[in-house]
Protein backbone atom coordinates (compact mmCIF):
# COMPACT_ATOMS: atom_id res chain seq x y z
CA UNK A 1 0.00 0.00 0.00
CA UNK A 2 2.72 2.43 -0.82
CA UNK A 3 0.23 5.42 -1.55
CA UNK A 4 -1.60 5.11 1.12
CA UNK A 5 1.98 5.14 3.30
CA UNK A 6 2.80 7.93 2.26
CA UNK A 7 -0.18 9.87 2.68
CA UNK A 8 -0.07 8.63 6.13
CA UNK A 9 3.45 10.28 6.68
CA UNK A 10 2.60 13.26 5.36
CA UNK A 11 -0.48 13.35 8.24
CA UNK A 12 2.30 12.20 11.08
CA UNK A 13 4.32 15.16 9.34
CA UNK A 14 1.49 17.86 9.72
CA UNK A 15 1.20 16.44 13.45
CA UNK A 16 5.04 16.83 14.43
CA UNK A 17 4.95 20.87 12.63
CA UNK A 18 1.78 21.39 14.94
CA UNK A 19 3.65 20.13 17.24
CA UNK A 20 7.23 22.60 16.95
CA UNK A 21 4.61 25.68 15.87
CA UNK A 22 2.64 25.00 19.38
CA UNK A 23 5.91 24.60 21.13
CA UNK A 24 6.96 28.00 19.49
CA UNK A 25 3.99 30.30 20.40
CA UNK A 26 6.20 30.83 24.12
CA UNK A 27 8.86 32.24 22.74
CA UNK A 28 7.35 34.63 20.27
CA UNK A 29 5.42 35.81 22.44
CA UNK A 30 7.69 36.27 25.81
CA UNK A 31 8.09 40.21 25.36
CA UNK A 32 4.48 40.61 25.55
CA UNK A 33 4.03 38.11 28.78
CA UNK A 34 6.64 39.96 30.43
CA UNK A 35 5.07 43.27 29.76
CA UNK A 36 1.48 42.36 30.58
CA UNK A 37 1.84 40.33 33.41
CA UNK A 38 5.65 41.53 34.99
CA UNK A 39 7.16 37.92 35.42
CA UNK A 40 10.67 37.71 34.96
CA UNK A 41 12.86 35.33 32.05
CA UNK A 42 13.01 32.73 34.12
CA UNK A 43 9.25 32.35 34.41
CA UNK A 44 9.00 32.47 30.15
CA UNK A 45 11.56 29.55 31.10
CA UNK A 46 9.06 28.02 32.98
CA UNK A 47 6.55 28.01 30.10
CA UNK A 48 9.02 26.90 27.53
CA UNK A 49 9.83 23.85 29.83
CA UNK A 50 6.35 22.65 30.81
CA UNK A 51 6.06 21.70 27.16
CA UNK A 52 8.53 19.12 27.84
CA UNK A 53 8.43 17.99 30.94
CA UNK A 54 5.36 15.92 31.04
CA UNK A 55 6.97 14.01 29.04
CA UNK A 56 9.39 13.01 31.97
CA UNK A 57 5.46 11.26 33.65
CA UNK A 58 3.84 9.81 31.04
CA UNK A 59 6.25 8.79 28.25
CA UNK A 60 6.55 5.06 29.70
CA UNK A 61 2.92 4.87 30.57
CA UNK A 62 1.35 6.02 27.38
CA UNK A 63 3.10 3.46 25.19
CA UNK A 64 1.80 0.67 27.64
CA UNK A 65 -2.01 2.37 28.02
CA UNK A 66 -2.10 2.72 24.02
CA UNK A 67 -1.47 -1.06 23.58
CA UNK A 68 -4.66 -1.54 24.98
CA UNK A 69 -6.42 1.43 23.21
CA UNK A 70 -5.20 1.76 20.19
CA UNK A 71 -2.57 4.60 18.63
CA UNK A 72 -5.07 6.74 16.77
CA UNK A 73 -7.29 7.24 20.11
CA UNK A 74 -4.44 7.98 22.06
CA UNK A 75 -3.32 10.77 19.59
CA UNK A 76 -6.54 11.87 18.99
CA UNK A 77 -6.74 12.32 23.02
CA UNK A 78 -3.02 14.47 22.58
CA UNK A 79 -4.36 16.74 20.10
CA UNK A 80 -7.37 17.13 22.21
CA UNK A 81 -5.27 18.19 25.20
CA UNK A 82 -2.88 20.29 22.99
CA UNK A 83 -6.10 22.00 21.78
CA UNK A 84 -7.59 22.38 25.02
CA UNK A 85 -4.41 23.86 26.30
CA UNK A 86 -3.89 26.18 23.34
CA UNK A 87 -7.29 27.53 24.32
CA UNK A 88 -6.91 27.64 27.64
CA UNK A 89 -3.61 29.71 27.08
CA UNK A 90 -5.38 31.83 24.39
CA UNK A 91 -7.98 32.77 26.88
CA UNK A 92 -5.92 33.43 29.85
CA UNK A 93 -5.90 36.31 32.15
CA UNK A 94 -3.01 36.11 34.64
CA UNK A 95 0.70 34.14 34.56
CA UNK A 96 -1.09 31.00 36.14
CA UNK A 97 -3.57 30.49 33.16
CA UNK A 98 -0.49 30.47 31.12
CA UNK A 99 1.29 27.63 33.00
CA UNK A 100 -2.16 25.60 33.41
CA UNK A 101 -2.81 25.68 29.28
CA UNK A 102 0.93 25.07 28.84
CA UNK A 103 0.80 21.72 31.22
CA UNK A 104 -2.15 20.12 29.38
CA UNK A 105 -0.31 21.23 25.82
CA UNK A 106 2.53 19.45 27.12
CA UNK A 107 0.93 16.71 28.52
CA UNK A 108 -0.59 15.87 24.94
CA UNK A 109 3.20 16.47 23.43
CA UNK A 110 4.39 13.94 25.46
CA UNK A 111 1.30 11.18 24.34
CA UNK A 112 2.15 12.66 20.87
CA UNK A 113 5.78 12.28 20.67
CA UNK A 114 5.68 8.65 22.41
CA UNK A 115 3.81 6.87 19.65
CA UNK A 116 3.96 8.98 16.30
CA UNK A 117 7.46 7.87 16.00
CA UNK A 118 5.93 4.73 16.72
CA UNK A 119 2.58 4.36 14.27
CA UNK A 120 5.61 5.91 11.87
CA UNK A 121 7.62 2.92 11.88
CA UNK A 122 5.31 0.53 12.18
CA UNK A 123 4.10 1.22 8.54
CA UNK A 124 7.65 2.38 7.59
CA UNK A 125 9.63 -0.64 9.07
CA UNK A 126 12.26 -2.25 6.57
CA UNK A 127 11.90 -0.38 3.14
CA UNK A 128 11.77 3.22 3.74
CA UNK A 129 12.20 4.03 6.80
CA UNK A 130 15.56 5.93 6.62
CA UNK A 131 13.46 8.62 3.89
CA UNK A 132 10.28 8.15 6.75
CA UNK A 133 11.93 9.22 9.77
CA UNK A 134 13.65 11.63 8.35
CA UNK A 135 11.11 13.75 6.98
CA UNK A 136 9.16 13.26 9.82
CA UNK A 137 11.52 14.65 11.60
CA UNK A 138 11.89 17.67 10.09
CA UNK A 139 8.20 18.28 11.21
CA UNK A 140 9.39 19.53 14.52
CA UNK A 141 11.88 22.70 13.20
CA UNK A 142 9.68 23.84 10.31
CA UNK A 143 6.69 23.95 12.81
CA UNK A 144 9.28 26.31 15.11
CA UNK A 145 10.60 28.01 11.92
CA UNK A 146 6.99 29.01 11.01
CA UNK A 147 6.00 29.96 14.63
CA UNK A 148 9.28 32.53 14.33
CA UNK A 149 7.65 34.00 10.85
CA UNK A 150 4.05 34.29 11.76
CA UNK A 151 3.17 34.26 15.27
CA UNK A 152 5.03 37.62 16.95
CA UNK A 153 3.66 39.47 13.42
CA UNK A 154 0.38 38.14 14.56
CA UNK A 155 0.86 39.32 18.08
CA UNK A 156 1.77 42.83 17.12
CA UNK A 157 -1.41 43.02 14.51
CA UNK A 158 -3.69 41.22 17.03
CA UNK A 159 -2.65 40.13 20.49
CA UNK A 160 -0.32 37.34 22.01
CA UNK A 161 -3.50 35.66 22.97
CA UNK A 162 -4.16 35.10 19.12
CA UNK A 163 -1.27 33.26 18.90
CA UNK A 164 -2.20 30.55 21.25
CA UNK A 165 -5.51 30.45 19.60
CA UNK A 166 -4.15 30.22 16.09
CA UNK A 167 -1.97 27.02 17.94
CA UNK A 168 -5.16 25.29 19.12
CA UNK A 169 -7.17 25.42 15.81
CA UNK A 170 -3.43 24.30 14.24
CA UNK A 171 -4.22 21.18 16.56
CA UNK A 172 -8.10 21.25 15.93
CA UNK A 173 -7.22 20.96 11.87
CA UNK A 174 -4.27 18.03 12.67
CA UNK A 175 -7.66 16.16 14.51
CA UNK A 176 -9.16 16.15 11.54
CA UNK A 177 -6.72 14.94 9.62
CA UNK A 178 -6.25 12.04 11.84
CA UNK A 179 -9.18 11.44 12.45
CA UNK A 180 -10.02 11.07 8.07
CA UNK A 181 -6.88 9.42 7.49
CA UNK A 182 -4.81 7.99 9.85
CA UNK A 183 -5.63 3.86 10.06
CA UNK A 184 -3.06 1.06 12.02
CA UNK A 185 -0.43 -0.40 9.71
CA UNK A 186 -1.30 -3.84 8.31
CA UNK A 187 1.50 -5.70 10.66
CA UNK A 188 1.97 -2.37 13.47
CA UNK A 189 -1.09 -3.87 16.08
CA UNK A 190 -1.46 -6.77 17.15
CA UNK A 191 0.01 -8.92 14.00
CA UNK A 192 -0.26 -12.57 13.61
CA UNK A 193 2.17 -14.44 15.95
CA UNK A 194 2.48 -11.59 18.02
CA UNK A 195 -0.67 -11.00 20.04
CA UNK A 196 -0.32 -10.84 23.83
CA UNK A 197 0.89 -7.93 26.50
CA UNK A 198 4.32 -5.84 25.51
CA UNK A 199 7.11 -7.71 27.63
CA UNK A 200 10.62 -6.21 26.57
CA UNK A 201 13.70 -8.79 26.94
CA UNK A 202 16.33 -7.68 28.66
CA UNK A 203 18.38 -7.28 25.51
CA UNK A 204 15.64 -4.80 24.14
CA UNK A 205 15.65 -3.38 27.19
CA UNK A 206 19.01 -2.62 27.03
CA UNK A 207 19.41 -1.49 23.21
CA UNK A 208 16.56 0.79 23.29
CA UNK A 209 17.91 2.72 26.34
CA UNK A 210 21.25 2.91 24.65
CA UNK A 211 19.04 4.28 21.55
CA UNK A 212 17.37 6.48 23.72
CA UNK A 213 20.44 8.16 25.43
CA UNK A 214 22.26 8.47 22.01
CA UNK A 215 18.74 10.53 21.04
CA UNK A 216 18.82 12.29 24.30
CA UNK A 217 22.69 13.24 23.42
CA UNK A 218 22.05 14.03 19.51
CA UNK A 219 19.13 16.39 20.41
CA UNK A 220 20.82 18.28 23.08
CA UNK A 221 23.81 18.97 21.13
CA UNK A 222 21.83 20.81 18.72
CA UNK A 223 19.55 22.63 21.18
CA UNK A 224 22.56 23.93 23.12
CA UNK A 225 24.11 24.83 19.80
CA UNK A 226 21.07 26.91 18.71
CA UNK A 227 20.94 28.31 21.99
CA UNK A 228 24.01 29.58 23.13
CA UNK A 229 26.16 29.61 19.23
CA UNK A 230 24.70 33.36 18.69
CA UNK A 231 25.79 34.82 22.15
CA UNK A 232 29.53 33.26 21.64
CA UNK A 233 28.98 34.98 17.96
CA UNK A 234 28.16 38.34 19.61
CA UNK A 235 30.99 37.45 22.37
CA UNK A 236 33.28 37.62 19.18
CA UNK A 237 31.91 41.08 18.00
CA UNK A 238 29.07 40.01 15.80
CA UNK A 239 25.81 42.02 15.71
CA UNK A 240 22.93 40.29 17.33
CA UNK A 241 21.06 39.71 14.10
CA UNK A 242 24.46 38.97 12.04
CA UNK A 243 24.20 36.32 15.08
CA UNK A 244 20.91 34.97 15.05
CA UNK A 245 21.66 34.50 10.80
CA UNK A 246 24.72 32.58 10.85
CA UNK A 247 23.39 29.66 13.65
CA UNK A 248 19.88 29.62 11.71
CA UNK A 249 21.98 28.61 8.58
CA UNK A 250 22.72 25.41 10.45
CA UNK A 251 19.12 24.73 10.95
CA UNK A 252 17.70 25.90 7.72
CA UNK A 253 20.62 23.42 5.70
CA UNK A 254 19.27 20.61 8.10
CA UNK A 255 15.62 20.67 7.23
CA UNK A 256 16.69 20.87 3.15
CA UNK A 257 19.02 18.08 4.02
CA UNK A 258 17.82 15.65 6.11
CA UNK A 259 15.63 13.76 3.72
CA UNK A 260 18.45 13.63 0.74
CA UNK A 261 19.83 11.67 4.14
CA UNK A 262 16.99 9.30 4.58
CA UNK A 263 17.58 8.89 0.46
CA UNK A 264 20.73 8.26 0.31
CA UNK A 265 20.99 5.79 2.99
CA UNK A 266 18.22 3.37 1.72
CA UNK A 267 19.00 3.81 -1.92
CA UNK A 268 22.28 3.58 -1.41
CA UNK A 269 22.85 1.24 1.64
CA UNK A 270 25.18 4.02 3.34
CA UNK A 271 23.11 3.72 6.52
CA UNK A 272 26.55 3.01 8.14
CA UNK A 273 28.36 5.60 6.36
CA UNK A 274 26.09 8.44 7.07
CA UNK A 275 25.70 7.59 10.58
CA UNK A 276 29.32 7.54 11.62
CA UNK A 277 30.75 9.77 9.41
CA UNK A 278 28.16 12.58 9.93
CA UNK A 279 28.43 11.83 13.51
CA UNK A 280 32.42 12.21 13.42
CA UNK A 281 31.84 15.53 11.06
CA UNK A 282 29.59 17.20 13.99
CA UNK A 283 31.87 16.28 16.36
CA UNK A 284 34.76 17.67 14.57
CA UNK A 285 33.05 20.99 13.19
CA UNK A 286 31.43 22.07 16.47
CA UNK A 287 34.68 21.37 17.91
CA UNK A 288 36.30 23.86 16.06
CA UNK A 289 33.59 26.54 15.79
CA UNK A 290 35.64 28.53 18.60
CA UNK A 291 38.89 28.31 16.98
CA UNK A 292 38.07 29.07 13.16
CA UNK A 293 37.25 32.37 11.37
CA UNK A 294 34.67 30.63 8.83
CA UNK A 295 31.94 30.75 11.34
CA UNK A 296 29.31 30.78 8.59
CA UNK A 297 31.03 27.51 6.95
CA UNK A 298 31.15 26.08 10.10
CA UNK A 299 27.83 26.06 10.91
CA UNK A 300 26.31 25.01 6.96
CA UNK A 301 28.86 21.95 7.17
CA UNK A 302 27.40 21.51 10.97
CA UNK A 303 23.61 21.12 9.57
CA UNK A 304 24.65 19.07 6.71
CA UNK A 305 26.39 16.23 8.48
CA UNK A 306 23.60 16.44 11.43
CA UNK A 307 20.66 15.69 8.75
CA UNK A 308 23.15 12.96 7.51
CA UNK A 309 23.37 11.19 10.54
CA UNK A 310 20.06 12.20 12.57
CA UNK A 311 17.81 10.10 10.44
CA UNK A 312 19.70 7.15 11.05
CA UNK A 313 19.90 7.44 14.78
CA UNK A 314 16.10 8.31 14.80
CA UNK A 315 15.51 4.79 13.18
CA UNK A 316 17.85 2.79 15.61
CA UNK A 317 15.04 1.45 17.76
CA UNK A 318 13.04 0.21 15.03
CA UNK A 319 15.89 -2.35 14.66
CA UNK A 320 16.07 -4.10 18.15
CA UNK A 321 12.30 -3.70 19.08
CA UNK A 322 9.58 -6.39 18.29
CA UNK A 323 6.15 -5.03 17.03
CA UNK A 324 4.06 -5.57 20.09
CA UNK A 325 6.92 -3.83 22.54
CA UNK A 326 7.15 -0.79 20.09
CA UNK A 327 4.59 1.62 22.61
CA UNK A 328 6.66 0.55 25.86
CA UNK A 329 9.54 0.72 24.47
CA UNK A 330 9.46 4.00 22.92
CA UNK A 331 8.13 5.67 25.80
CA UNK A 332 11.85 4.60 27.37
CA UNK A 333 13.24 5.69 24.35
CA UNK A 334 11.31 8.95 24.89
CA UNK A 335 11.85 9.30 28.15
CA UNK A 336 16.04 10.28 27.86
CA UNK A 337 15.09 12.58 25.18
CA UNK A 338 12.74 14.29 27.89
CA UNK A 339 15.24 14.63 30.12
CA UNK A 340 17.95 15.77 28.25
CA UNK A 341 16.04 18.41 26.55
CA UNK A 342 14.79 19.50 30.08
CA UNK A 343 18.30 19.35 31.95
CA UNK A 344 21.25 19.13 28.92
CA UNK A 345 20.80 23.56 28.11
CA UNK A 346 20.53 24.27 31.77
CA UNK A 347 24.10 22.33 32.37
CA UNK A 348 25.04 24.31 29.44
CA UNK A 349 24.11 27.52 30.91
CA UNK A 350 25.87 26.75 33.95
CA UNK A 351 28.76 26.74 32.15
CA UNK A 352 29.02 29.54 30.28
CA UNK A 353 28.12 31.20 34.21
CA UNK A 354 31.07 29.18 35.45
CA UNK A 355 33.63 29.77 32.70
CA UNK A 356 32.62 33.40 31.17
CA UNK A 357 32.33 32.95 27.60
CA UNK A 358 29.55 30.78 25.65
CA UNK A 359 32.22 29.38 23.94
CA UNK A 360 32.36 26.49 26.77
CA UNK A 361 28.38 25.69 25.66
CA UNK A 362 29.71 25.26 22.47
CA UNK A 363 32.35 22.65 22.68
CA UNK A 364 29.57 20.90 25.62
CA UNK A 365 27.93 20.75 21.73
CA UNK A 366 30.28 18.76 20.68
CA UNK A 367 31.04 17.17 23.61
CA UNK A 368 27.16 15.50 23.02
CA UNK A 369 27.47 14.62 19.44
CA UNK A 370 31.08 12.54 20.29
CA UNK A 371 28.83 11.07 23.23
CA UNK A 372 26.30 9.88 20.83
CA UNK A 373 29.07 8.85 18.52
CA UNK A 374 30.61 6.55 21.40
CA UNK A 375 26.93 5.33 22.50
CA UNK A 376 26.58 4.15 18.59
CA UNK A 377 29.17 1.89 18.63
CA UNK A 378 28.18 0.21 21.72
CA UNK A 379 25.03 -0.26 20.12
CA UNK A 380 26.21 -1.53 16.89
CA UNK A 381 28.68 -3.52 18.97
CA UNK A 382 25.94 -5.08 21.14
CA UNK A 383 23.67 -5.20 18.64
CA UNK A 384 26.15 -7.76 16.60
CA UNK A 385 26.89 -9.75 19.29
CA UNK A 386 23.26 -10.39 19.81
CA UNK A 387 22.70 -11.29 16.55
CA UNK A 388 25.48 -13.79 16.33
CA UNK A 389 24.57 -15.21 19.52
CA UNK A 390 20.89 -15.86 17.84
CA UNK A 391 22.13 -17.19 14.66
Amino acid sequence: MPDKRWLILGVLFLVRFVLGFQFQTVGSVAPFLVNDFGVDYAGIGLLVGLFILPGLVLSVPSGFVAQRLGDKPMVLGGLALMLAGGLVAGLAQDYDAVVAGRVISGAGAALLSVLLTKMLTDWFAGEGLFVAMAVFTIGWPVGIAAGQALQTPLALAASWQAVFLVSAVAGLVAMVAVALVYAPAPSGEGPAGEDGPARLSRRELALVTLTGIAWMFINGGYFVLVSFAPTYLVERGADVEVAAGTVSLMSWVFIVSMPLGGYLATRFGLANQLLFGGLIGTVLVGGLIPFTDWVAVSFLLFGVFFAFCGPVVAALPAQVLKVRNRGPGFGIYYIWYFLGTALLPVAAGALVDGTGTAASAVLFGAGMMLATLVLVIVFRVAQGRGESATA
